[in-house]
């Protein structure tokens, strides 16, 4: 991973100096990682470069949901979305197939009044790619639900204690076997 999306765990000096200036413009940086390819934009318009990469301005159209910060040990959603969006965007949401588990991320970064980064931005918020609801009519809207990765403690681990799934998890390992032929065995003990 580049070294300037590391997460750190609080602001730079940089940064936390720049949020008391008295002109400082914080914007919210956003990639998806989908199967054809990351879509990265940002809350302004035009195009932002950062570490090699070029976010395109949203401005107004899009919007998201309250980033929520808990003391639990618990996962929490995050709901982005594009309203109203062209029809070539409605297209491609429509085509899209494997976004489900992939990489969501978040940034807040500060723009000084030309523009550019105060300091690099920082992490905002990370998880994966959820369920997209796709709205094509008079108002086409785009809206994609996010989930940290802790929703992995929520899933049940289905696995059971037999010979096919200890082969699909180590194959050529024969632990697992002969459970069946043990289940309607009769094992009698010696009398003493």
């Amino acid at each position: 991973m580049d070294a300037a999306i590391r997460a750190t765990p609080r602001l730079s000096v940089q940064a936390a100096a720049a949020a008391t200036a008295p002109v400082v413009a914080p914007v919210i940086l956003c990639e998806l990682d989908f199967a054809t390819g990351a879509f990265r934009v940002w809350s302004g318009l035009g195009t932002l470069n950062w570490a090699g990469r070029s976010f395109e301005g949203i401005g107004d159209i899009g919007a998201m949901g309250e980033v929520e910060e808990t003391v639990e040990l618990r996962a929490v959603r995050l709901t982005l979305a594009l309203s109203p969006v062209p029809q070539e965007v409605i297209d491609i949401a429509l085509s899209e197939r494997s976004y489900r588990l992939r990489p969501a991320r978040l940034w807040l970064a500060l723009l000084d009044e030309d523009g550019a980064f105060v300091a690099d931005p920082f992490p905002l918020w990370a998880g994966i790619m959820d369920t997209m609801e796709v709205v094509d009519g008079a108002e086409p809207r785009v809206t994609l639900a996010c989930e940290s990765r802790l929703v992995d403690l929520e899933r049940a681990e289905v696995r059971r204690y037999t010979d096919a799934d200890q082969q699909a998890e180590f194959p050529g390992d024969r632990f697992f076997e002969f459970v069946p032929a043990l289940q309607d065995a009769e094992i009698r003990l010696p009398a003493r």
